[in-house]
Order: C-alpha cells, then sequence, then structure tokens
C-alpha cells in the first residue's frame, strides 16, 4: 500500500518534471542567432512564466529523488 503511493508521487512528480522541461523556452540562441535572426529581449523577467516552471522542475526533481529512494527502501524491506 505505502509502496505504491510512494511510486504514485514518483510518477507524478517524474510527469511535472517533463511538462515544466517542454513548456519553458530554450535559453540557448542556437544557429539562428549567428545569421541574425535571434531574437532580442525574448528573455523572461524574474517572477515570470519561466521561473516559475524553473521552480517546479527543481522542486518536481527534489520530491522525485526521494520518492524513489524511498521507493527503493521499502522494496528492500517488504520483498
Amino acid at each position: 500500500m505505502l509502496q505504491n503511493f510512494v511510486l504514485t508521487i514518483a510518477l507524478l512528480s517524474g510527469l511535472a518534471i517533463i511538462i515544466a522541461v517542454v513548456m519553458q523556452t530554450s535559453k540557448a540562441d542556437g544557429f539562428s542567432a549567428a545569421l541574425g535572426g535571434g531574437e532580442s529581449g525574448s528573455r523572461f523577467k524574474e517572477g515570470s512564466r519561466e521561473a516559475w516552471l524553473d521552480n517546479i522542475a527543481k522542486v518536481g526533481a527534489v520530491i522525485w529523488v526521494v520518492a524513489c529512494l524511498a521507493a527503493a527502501v521499502l522494496w528492500y524491506k517488504y520483498r
């Protein structure tokens, strides 16, 4: 029962990480900037959507690691 709960938390936090990273804009200008096609002023300000998604990814990663470690301990203890 507890193992299922911990694995569910790991699954949900993993999905949150994936969604937060996919929704973030690229921080690199890439090849288009070398050709003069880079956008200036395209950075989001602090406290905006970009910072919010960054925080979700960081917190989700911590929760995911803790949940995976807890699942491994529970699996080892109750196998």
